[in-house]
C-alpha cells in the first residue's frame, strides 16, 4: 500500500495546503493529514486560534478533502511523520515492511524538517530501501511555489485577515469552502483575543 503523510500548520488552510493534499491522494492509496490545532499567536498579528481552525475543518475543510484522506488533529504534525516512519523503520528491520510512505510537504520544509541527519537517526534502513520517500525531493520544481505549486501562502493569508480584505483572503482559499464564513470565523475569533488583551491592559 502506498500511504501519504502530509503535515501542515494550516493557520489558516489555504489553496497551496489544498494542492498539496490533492497531490498526495491522488498518488497514494491513503493519506493522514496531520494538523496542528495551537493557537498561532505572534508580536503584531492578529491571533490564529486553533478552536477555531478546528471548528472550520469541521464544517468546511472535511467536506472538501478526497474519500482516502484521513484528518489527524492535535499535537505535532512533523512529530506525527516522525513516529509514522519510526514506526516503519521497525518492521523494514525485521523484513515485514511493504508499504511504501510518502511525504508531502514543499521544498523548504522538506529540506528542514527530514534532513539527513534526521533520516539517519529516525528511519535509515526503510530510507534506503525506497520504503519512505519524500515527493519533494524526487520532484522539487513541482513542490515549489510559485513554480508548480499554487503561489499562496499562510503569510499573504494572514495578512489579508490583518488588513481586512476579504476579496484577497477569499482568492486564496480552496473552492467548495464558503469564504465568508471561514472568514467571520477567524476574524470573530481575533476580534475576542483583542478583546481580553484589551481589557488586560485596562487592568493593569
Amino acid at each position: 500500500m502506498r500511504i501519504g503523510l502530509v503535515p501542515m500548520a494550516a493557520k489558516p488552510y489555504h489553496a497551496g495546503h489544498h494542492w498539496l493534499v490533492e497531490q498526495a491522494s491522488g498518488e497514494n492509496d491513503r493519506v493522514l493529514l496531520y494538523v496542528s490545532l495551537t493557537d498561532r499567536k505572534r508580536r503584531g498579528e492578529k491571533p490564529i486560534r486553533g478552536v477555531d481552525m478546528k471548528r472550520i475543518w469541521a464544517e468546511e475543510i472535511e467536506g472538501i478533502l478526497p474519500n482516502n484522506v484521513v484528518p489527524v488533529y492535535g499535537g505535532s504534525p512533523v512529530g506525527h511523520v516522525i513516529d509514522e516512519l519510526r514506526e516503519a523503520e521497525e518492521r523494514a528491520l525485521i523484513g515485514s515492511l511493504d508499504d511504501v510512505y510518502i511525504v508531502y510537504s514543499d521544498v523548504v520544509d522538506t529540506a528542514k524538517n527530514y534532513d539527513q541527519q534526521t533520516i539517519d537517526k529516525y528511519f535509515p534502513t526503510a530510507y534506503a530501501e525506497g520504503n519512505v520517500r519524500f515527493a519533494a525531493e524526487e520532484n522539487p520544481e513541482l513542490f515549489t511555489r510559485g513554480a508548480g505549486a499554487p503561489d499562496i501562502s499562510g503569510t499573504s493569508m494572514r495578512s489579508a485577515l490583518q488588513t481586512c480584505d476579504i476579496g484577497a483572503f477569499q482568492a486564496g482559499l480552496p473552492s467548495g469552502v464558503d469564504a465568508k464564513k471561514v472568514y467571520d470565523i477567524l476574524c470573530g475569533g481575533m476580534n475576542e483575543e483583542l478583546l481580553r488583551l484589551y481589557v488586560k491592559s485596562i487592568l493593569r
